[in-house]
């Protein structure tokens, strides 16, 4: 009757596969690696674990061309992680119509911040109730250059805290090209703006023009 049991601490050379030299576990002071083709393709050493390298810096390093890591569900690849030839960095849902998601822990309560739609390509901020409700862009002087009030549907330019639908901290706005109705009839969607030298144009139902002259002073 056969037991399995420890027979406690064993000292051991580096073992060779019998049919194959380049084929080994290679035992070194605080080193362990696994060669094939006479290469190390995995190595322990110390804390460290290194995949393609003998020479691992951090917990996990892994060394090649175009290195991937690939996550798999009964032998069908679900996603990968790597460098492409570009040196870009590639996070891919390889199914279809499927989403890529990031998510936070808010005090205890897991939400959603960012989604990158597959079934619709987009890129998607609070795609649920239940998500983070603010979204916000920094500028060099500025934490709230533009602001997305979930909570409360506004918007905000140079605010913190919009008021109304959209909302601009400051004193004036630009629209950078004229556009001259040919005519009060032109087509045109309610509350569209434009303007010429002569006149401000404004768009007060479907295809319905009225306009303002512009004098000088």
């Amino acid at each position: 009757m056969a037991y399995k049991y420890s027979l406690g601490d064993r000292q051991l050379g580096d073992i060779t596969a019998e049919l194959d030299p380049n084929t080994k576990i290679d035992f070194e002071e605080d080193y362990i690696a696994l060669q094939t083709g006479g290469n190390s393709i995995l190595v322990v050493s110390g804390s460290n674990v290194g995949i393609g390298t003998n020479t691992p810096d951090t917990i996990l390093s892994i060394n090649g061309v175009q290195p991937t890591i690939q996550f798999q569900e009964s032998h069908t690849a679900k996603a990968e992680i790597g460098i492409n030839d570009s040196d870009n960095i590639i996070i891919e849902n390889k199914t279809r119509n499927k989403h890529i998601v990031l998510k936070v822990n808010d005090a205890g309560v897991t939400r959603e911040g960012i989604r990158l739609n597959g079934a619709i390509p987009e890129v998607v901020i609070n795609e649920s109730s239940d998500s983070l409700v603010n979204f916000r862009v920094e500028s060099d002087s500025n934490t709230h250059m533009f602001y997305v009030d979930g909570g409360n549907n506004t918007i905000g330019i140079n605010t913190s805290n919009p008021t109304q639908f959209l909302d601009v901290n400051g004193d004036s706005i630009r629209i950078r090209s004229p556009l001259t109705p040919s005519s009060a009839g032109d087509f045109g969607d309610a509350g569209q703006v434009c303007w010429d030298a002569d006149y401000l144009y404004i768009c007060v139902a479907t295809n319905t023009w009225k306009r303002i002259p512009l004098d000088s002073w």
